[in-house]
């Protein structure tokens, strides 16, 4: 397979951590050299992307949020200070969402044990658990993950994601649920990875 072309190849996208973050937002990392995911991005309770995920299964839209430790001040706390609760047995409760929605699609039970990890309940820490399924995401879409490497960052022009970054075109790819929903547009990268598979990076440089 031809590598594609990128267009900011000498570029570094530097991204907060999300968790399982979107089809959007992976074809923005896609145009770059490299990118970082930044533990020292300010936490902010609004902004649900770093521990909140979208799927689509049988039922439709399903929205899984991995509960969080209050943290003891909110003035100079990073993604990185965040630790993971334990409430509910979430990780169960992710991997069975996850099994549902997406065990019939072609490259599930291919890549099932690489996600394995992220829902044993044994990461602590916010911005692991985020960096464990962005690496593998990153893995399979062709994306030069330099997360925490500073040696590696230094070699690129460092790019700040913007919020008009993530409103790259999604064009439409197969997915398991569309003869009963139709294509729905911005899941987790997830749901791309195991309806194409290796096909993903074409996918995200279309």
């Amino acid at each position: 397979m031809t590598p594609p072309l990128l267009p900011y190849p000498d570029c570094v996208l530097i991204v907060p951590p999300v968790y399982a973050g979107t089809v959007p937002l992976y074809a923005a990392m896609a145009q770059y050299g490299a990118v970082c995911l930044d533990p020292s991005t300010p936490w902010d309770k609004r902004r649900k992307e770093s521990h909140r995920t979208v799927i689509a299964g049988a039922n439709g839209i399903q929205r899984l949020t991995v509960p969080i430790v209050k943290p003891d001040r909110y003035h100079g706390t990073t993604i990185g200070d965040i630790k993971v609760s334990d409430h509910g047995h979430w990780w169960n409760l992710h991997r069975g969402a996850i099994e549902s929605a997406y065990g019939r699609t072609p490259y599930y039970e291919y890549y099932a044990d690489e996600i394995a990890p992220a829902f044993t309940g044994h990461i602590d820490s916010l911005y692991n658990l985020d960096l464990l399924l962005h690496r593998f995401a990153c893995r399979v879409a062709g994306i030069n993950d330099i997360s925490g490497d500073t040696r590696a960052i230094s070699h690129y022009r460092p790019v700040l994601l913007a919020d008009h970054v993530t409103t790259v075109t999604e064009h439409p790819y197969w997915q398991v649920w569309a003869d009963r929903y139709g294509f729905q547009p911005g899941l987790s990268v997830l749901d791309l990875i195991f309806s194409l598979g290796p096909l993903t990076p074409l996918h995200l440089h279309r």
